[in-house]
């Protein structure tokens, strides 16, 4: 992208609005916070989010209410002040499993740490301090040097591809003296990518993924992903699983001139965004050449005439805010309370992105501007805003909305998975969006089955059928008094034996079919297999409490209007199953989802329905 049409963007960027009728407004989601600067999704608890505070507190918000307990407190090991202090966190992918987390904070040394702990092992909503392990850089150190008190970067988080991203700046004072920015030796001034996913043992904490673009390359430091940064001021990935490309947008700040926000396509690292040799698209100190070329223009920039200190936030794939601003980039300057977002043109080819459209939200917004320190997105992909005076406000929209965007009755069923999507009323697995779009009416119950007590809990993927005063899901229906599945679907192509233990044991036994189980009623061969026995003491706490309640039945839960069809008279099995099935329109991807009694995913299978 020219200089030229840079500068014209960062016209635009002060002259456009958006139409009236895609208006915003920020709702105070939580106050009374003390220089905050993280807002991060718990992804094992989706109504859990922590606040970093730059002090050294995390604190946990819940069902939208601010607790008192903090998550972590480490004030007494943060130098904090400036640009110094707790300023980074993420939550492995894993989280639920390993309990890992990372902090990113400025010790009393002055030098940047980046801290891995574990929760809790009794309280899921606290870290244990005891399990703190600094992660060791090259030459053998527990930190990263910092030769200046400004400039540290301080943004953690983990990628699409399960590394861990750290941006760090140039190491301060100004104009980058040292030129880090382009030096191979230094950490400073680059985008680290780390392997965290070791053992606890590991002596480093890490390794060098051999996807790096510089592995292998006579003295330059493995873990450099990208160089020329001046100061990543949050970063973050346009996430797949909510739709998203996976791409890398960073947000930059400048020096004296120009804030910039650059852009990689998912997986594309060994960029050069330029500084110190430009700042934004343009020259800048050449005194000394850059460490390599081609140098990697912004997709946007804006002079220091529009804001003085660029906040980088995330692409939008929500619901909340309607289709209008599904796609859009948000990001703010903190010095001049403004709050924008920008559309992104992709390049099927390539990948590659520009940026257009550019909508000004600062007067909609009104306190919710004001200093923006970061932003955070939630289980179901809402944005936040993170307000430095000590707010977090959550961006909503009154218009283009979806339609019975209504909240959810019960506790999110698919907690098990990582947290479900309350979408229109009704309750999504994980990895399907919400479309916005509102769901066709419940079919009616049938005349032998008496009233399900409780709202239908299906009614995000279409309306459930009640049947025997309990809900089947779509896709399964009442028959007397029974439930007959529809068709099995047509094995895939690819066969193979399968993967761990029946997960249907307690519905009489799956049928392991092209690698992955069935449950009972879908077979290879299109014939349905005997009825389940019955009997035996069930494991674990029945998973269907939010749809009124499953049954125990040998071993293992059946979910509401499936029966045993005599009391218990087998022996205890020892486990506990249950069976996801996501209803899709004809032709599209099925996904079976088996679960452990801990939670843990044992099999996850996708077929294709006929």
């Amino acid at each position: 992208m020219t200089t030229r049409l840079l500068a014209a963007l960062s016209v635009v960027l002060v002259s456009t609005v958006q139409p009236a009728e895609a208006q915003l407004r920020a709702e105070l989601l939580a106050g009374g916070l003390s220089q905050p600067v993280a807002f991060v999704q718990d992804p094992s608890q989706p109504s859990v989010q922590v606040v970093v505070q730059q002090g050294g507190r995390i604190r946990v918000i819940q069902n939208g209410v601010l607790l008192e307990q903090d998550y972590l407190d480490l004030t007494s090991q943060v130098l904090s002040g400036g640009e110094q202090g707790l300023l980074g966190l993420a939550f492995a992918p894993d989280y639920a499993a390993s309990r890992r987390v990372y902090v990113n904070f400025t010790n009393q040394s002055g030098d940047t740490v980046i801290a891995r702990f574990l929760r809790d092992a009794t309280d899921p909503l606290r870290a244990d301090p005891a399990t703190r392990f600094d992660l060791v850089w090259p030459g053998g150190a527990r930190s990263i040097r910092q030769p200046f008190g400004n400039h540290n970067g301080g943004h953690l988080a983990f990628g699409p591809d399960g590394y861990l991203y750290i941006g760090l700046g140039d190491g301060g004072s100004g104009n980058d003296p040292f030129h880090y920015a382009q030096d191979p030796g230094s950490l400073l001034g680059k985008m680290l990518r780390l392997d965290v996913s070791v053992s606890a043992s590991h002596p480093t904490g890490y390794v060098v993924p051999p996807s790096n673009p510089f592995v292998g390359q006579p003295d330059v430091l493995g873990e450099i992903w990208d160089f020329g940064l001046r100061n990543p001021w949050r970063y973050s990935f346009d996430d797949p699983i909510l739709g998203g490309t996976g791409a890398l947008l960073v947000a930059d700040v400048g020096q004296s001139g120009w804030e910039e926000v650059n852009y990689a396509p998912a997986g594309q690292g060994g960029r050069n965004y330029g500084w110190r040799n430009r700042e934004g698209a343009h020259e800048y100190i050449i005194s000394l050449p850059p460490y390599f070329l081609p140098l990697t223009d912004p997709i946007h920039e804006y002079s220091h005439a529009v804001g003085g200190a660029i906040t980088g936030g995330f692409v939008y794939r929500g619901s909340a805010l309607g289709s209008t601003y599904t796609g859009r980039y948000f990001f703010a300057d903190i010095v001049s309370n403004r709050v924008w977002s920008l559309a992104l043109s992709i390049d099927a080819g390539t990948g590659e992105a520009t940026a257009a459209g550019v909508f000004e939200h600062t007067a909609e917004l009104g306190s919710g501007a004001h200093g923006v320190s970061s932003f955070g997105v939630d289980a179901s992909g809402e944005l936040y805003l993170v307000s430095y005076p000590g707010a977090i406000y959550r961006l909503a929209s009154d218009v283009d909305a979806p339609p019975l965007a209504v909240a959810c009755v019960g506790p999110d069923p698919f907690v098990a998975l990582g947290g479900g999507r309350c979408c229109n009323g009704g309750w999504l697995p994980p990895g399907i969006a919400c479309s916005g779009e509102a769901p066709t009416p419940p079919p009616p119950p049938p005349p032998d089955g008496s009233a399900c007590v409780g709202p239908d809990p299906f009614v995000a993927l279409g309306g459930g059928t009640c049947c025997n005063s309990g809900w089947l899901p779509p896709g399964m229906v009442c028959s007397g008094g029974s439930s007959t599945p529809p068709p099995s679907p047509p094995p895939p192509p690819d066969g193979g034996a399968c993967v761990g233990s029946d997960p249907f044991v307690a519905l009489g036994g799956g049928t392991c079919c092209n690698g992955g189980w069935l449950p009972p009623g879908m077979a290879c061969n299109g014939v349905p297999p005997p009825p389940p026995p019955v009997g035996g003491a069930c494991v674990g706490s029945d998973p269907f409490v939010a749809l009124g309640g499953g049954t125990c039945c040998n071993g293992g839960w059946l979910p509401p209007g499936i029966a045993c069809a005599t009391p218990a008279l087998l022996p205890d099995t020892g486990s506990c199953n249950s069976l996801l099935m996501e209803p899709q329109p004809s032709r599209s991807p099925l996904r079976s989802v088996a679960v452990s009694p801990d939670g843990g995913v044992v099999k996850a299978r996708t077929v294709t329905a006929p």
